[in-house]
């Protein structure tokens, strides 16, 4: 059996993944002062990146009901990182939050993605009638009760 809604939250947490994953890489070159400096072609990689992540972000954590958790982090990397440049000019403590902030919601991001694969999985184990007996047991035991 496959879910429709399932399938397109999974969708969302996948490319938004991609898109921390490309911002991280991207991070992880500015602050390493060792390496060269940094080209146009990569600060136009973070923004086009940055600006997807902006766009879409907070779009895919409220179809996955995960805006209290991890907005306000998103939030943060998307703000502190304005780019690959500016990143290399943080300091320790700036630099140490930008991390952390990109570690919690890369975290809760992919907490979802398992779970979102493991209902899938059971879905698949499940027939189209079992399904749809355990989604009519679902409707009739939340309904009120009516008063007479």
């Amino acid at each position: 059996m496959r879910d429709k809604k399932l399938e397109t939250k999974l969708r969302l947490v996948t490319l938004q993944l991609e898109g921390w994953k490309k911002l991280h890489d991207l991070i992880t070159y500015g602050l390493d002062k060792a390496k060269p400096i940094i080209s146009s072609e990569q600060e136009r990689q973070f923004t086009e990146i940055r600006s997807n992540l902006l766009q879409e972000t907070e779009y895919v954590l409220r179809e996955l009901n995960m805006v209290a958790e991890v907005s306000g982090k998103a939030m943060s990397v998307l703000q502190r990182g304005v780019s690959v440049r500016g990143v290399r000019d943080l300091t320790n403590d700036e630099i140490r939050r930008l991390e952390t902030d990109w570690n919690g919601v890369f975290t809760k991001l992919g907490l979802t993605q398992g779970q979102l694969k493991a209902r899938r999985k059971e879905l698949a184990e499940q027939s189209a009638f079992d399904y749809y007996l355990t989604q009519v047991r679902g409707r009739v035991f939340r309904r009120p009760a009516t008063a007479h």
